[in-house]
C-alpha cells in the first residue's frame, strides 16, 4: 500500500516525470490509456561534469561539479512544453543519480552541488575510517565501499565555511523538490545510499550525523508516494499548468525506480540495471549484513514498500560504447563504424575461449580500451584478438558472465538460485548480449522495459494519485500489459552457473 494517499483531482490525468541521469536529463509525460501505461519524451538534455572553477575561480583545477542552475533552466524549459501539451499534467515526481548534495542557508544554495568524482572524496576514505572503521559502517548502513558515498563527501567538507553556515542539506531530487514546492524532505530511496541512513530503522544514523556535523542540518526522511507538495503559484503560472498540481517523492534513486518497473513476476528473480553502469541484484525483504555479503561487495538499498535492493555495481555497456569512440577518433574521415554495423560479424563468431574481467581497474578510464582488452586476453594466455568484431565478442560474453555471475551471487546472499533474470534499461535493446547472459546463467533471460526508470517514477505518481493500494506486484503486471518484452531462452548447459 502507498503511503499517502493523494487528495489531488484528475485520477486519470497524465503526470510528468523528470529524469535525472549522469549523462543527460529529460522530461517525459505518463498516462494510463486503455489499462497500459503509456510514455512520451517531451525534452532531452545533456548533462555532465564541470570543472569546479568554471564558477570559482580559486577552485583546485581537478575539482569537479554539476551545472544545477542549467539543469533547473532545462527542467522548467521542459516542464513548460509538457504543460503546452497536456495542460490537465496532476503531478510531477523526479528521480536522479545519488549521492551528491546541495547546502543551503536562508533559501539559498551555498555555491555548486560537488561531482561525486571530484578527487577530494577519496583522500577523505582513510580520516573517517579512523572514527568509522570500513566493516562497521557496512553494519551501520548496508552500504558496499564506494570512495564516492556521501559520507566521504561530508567528511572532505568536514570543517570548511560552507559546511558550518549551511541550516538544510537536500539530495539531488529532493532540492528539485524544494526548487518546486518550497518544502523540504529526503526521499528514503536515495537517502539510504548517503550511508547517513540507518539500515536497520530507515531513519538518520544521529552518533554518524554528528561526528560529520550535518546532524542539524538534515531534513525529515519521507517514504515514496508521499506528497511533498503542490508547485508554487507564481511557477505553476511560468509553466502554464491549469490548476494545482502536486509533487510527489517517488522512489528518486534512479535505480529504486528503475527496478520499481522490473517486471519480476517471483520472489526467485534477479534483475539486471544495464547502461552505461550495470547494477545487478535481487529484491529482498531485508537486507542482508553478513561479512560474507561485505566481502563480495554487495549493498543494501532502500526500495519501495520497505523492499531491500541487494545489488551490485559493475561495468556495463561502457566498455562498448568507448571502444567505438575510441577507434572512430583514430580513423580516417568517412572510416567511422558503429556497433549496429559490426554486430552481424559479431554474432556469427565462435564464443571466445578467453573472458577479460570487465570490473578491472585497467577498463575504468577513458582511452585505448581495445589495445587494453587485447592485453588482457594475451596474459590471460588466451590468443591475440585480430579484428575490432572479436574484440567487441569478447566484450560482450565477459560482460554477459559477469552478469550472470553477480545475479546468482546476489541469489545466493538471499537464500535463493534465480530461475530468471530481468534486463532493464538500454543494455536491455541488446539481443546479443541477452542472449548470452541466457546462455552463461542457464536461465531465461526477460528484456524490457528499456525505459524502466521513467516508467517507475511515473508508476509511483499513478498509484499516489488513484488512492489504490496498488501492490508491487500489481504495479509490474501493468508493467507487462504496457510493455512488449523479448524472452531469451538458454542455448545448452556448458556455460551455465546455475547447477540445472
Amino acid at each position: 500500500m502507498s503511503e499517502a494517499k493523494s487528495t489531488v483531482p484528475g485520477r486519470n490525468a497524465p503526470v510528468a516525470a523528470i529524469d535525472l541521469g549522469a549523462t543527460s536529463g529529460r522530461v517525459m509525460l505518463g498516462e494510463l490509456v486503455d489499462g497500459k501505461v503509456v510514455l512520451t519524451q517531451v525534452h532531452r538534455f545533456a548533462n555532465g561534469a564541470v570543472p569546479l572553477s568554471s564558477f570559482e575561480a580559486t577552485a583546485a583545477p581537478d575539482a569537479l561539479a554539476w551545472d544545477l542552475d542549467e539543469l533547473w533552466t532545462q527542467i522548467r524549459h521542459g516542464l513548460a512544453l509538457a504543460f503546452a501539451q497536456r495542460p490537465d499534467i496532476a503531478s510531477i515526481g523526479v528521480d536522479s543519480w545519488a549521492v551528491d548534495y546541495a547546502l543551503l542557508k536562508d533559501g539559498q544554495r551555498l555555491g555548486q552541488v560537488r561531482h561525486y568524482r571530484d578527487p577530494r572524496n577519496e583522500r577523505a576514505v582513510a580520516q573517517l575510517e579512523k572514527t568509522f572503521p570500513r566493516s562497521e559502517l557496512f553494519g551501520r548502513n548496508g552500504l558496499q565501499f564506494l570512495p564516492f558515498n556521501t559520507i566521504y563527501q561530508l567528511e572532505a567538507e568536514r570543517g570548511d565555511t560552507r559546511l558550518a553556515l549551511a541550516d538544510t542539506l537536500l539530495l539531488v531530487p529532493d532540492y528539485i523538490n524544494w526548487l518546486l514546492t518550497g518544502v523540504k524532505g529526503a526521499e528514503r530511496t536515495n537517502a539510504s545510499t548517503t550511508g547517513l541512513l540507518d539500515v536497520n530503522t530507515g531513519t538518520w544514523d544521529a552518533q554518524l550525523a554528528k561526528h560529520l556535523g550535518v546532524d542539524h542540518i538534515l531534513p525529515q526522511v519521507l517514504g515514496p508516494g508521499v506528497t511533498v507538495g503542490t508547485l508554487l503559484p507564481e511557477l505553476a503560472a511560468q509553466l502554464g499548468a491549469a490548476g494545482n498540481v502536486a509533487v510527489i517523492a517517488v522512489a528518486s534513486h534512479d535505480t529504486a525506480s528503475a527496478v520499481v518497473a522490473a517486471p519480476l513476476a517471483s520472489a526467485h528473480a534477479a534483475y539486471v540495471s544495464c547502461g552505461t553502469w550495470g547494477l545487478v541484484g535481487v529484491e529482498l525483504p531485508a537486507p542482508v549484513l553478513t561479512q560474507a555479503a561485505r566481502a563480495a561487495g554487495f549493498t543494501n538499498e532502500m526500495g519501495l514498500d520497505s523492499t531491500v535492493r541487494l545489488l551490485k555495481n559493475v561495468t556495463g555497456t561502457w566498455l562498448l560504447s568507448e571502444s567505438i569512440r575510441y577507434w572512430n577518433l583514430h580513423s580516417a574521415p568517412g572510416d567511422t563504424v558503429s556497433l549496429e554495423e559490426l554486430l552481424p560479424v559479431v554474432e556469427a563468431l565462435d564464443a571466445p575461449n578467453v573472458l577479460i574481467d570487465p570490473a578491472q581497474e585497467r577498463f575504468m578510464a577513458p582511452g585505448d580500451i581495445p589495445e587494453r582488452i587485447v592485453a588482457a586476453v594475451m596474459e590471460a594466455g588466451g590468443a591475440r584478438p585480430t579484428s575490432r568484431e572479436q574484440i567487441l565478442r569478447i566484450i560482450l560474453d565477459s560482460l554477459a558472465s559477469s552478469f550472470a555471475f553477480e545475479a546468482f551471487a546476489a541469489g545466493a546472499q538471499g537464500g535463493f538460485k534465480p530461475e530468471t533474470i530481468h534486463m532493464v534499461g538500454g543494455g536491455s535493446q541488446s539481443a546479443l548480449l541477452c542472449q548470452l547472459t541466457a546462455d552463461r546463467s542457464g536461465v531465461p533471460v526477460v528484456a524490457g522495459p528499456v525505459e524502466c526508470t521513467a516508467l517507475g517514477n511515473v508508476l509511483v505518481q499513478l498509484r499516489t494519485l488513484s488512492g489504490e493500494s496498488w501492490s508491487l506486484a500489481d504495479m509490474r503486471t501493468l508493467v507487462r500489459d504496457s510493455v512488449a518484452m523479448e524472452h531469451y531462452v538458454p542455448r545448452g548447459v556448458s556455460a551455465a552457473i546455475s547447477g540445472n
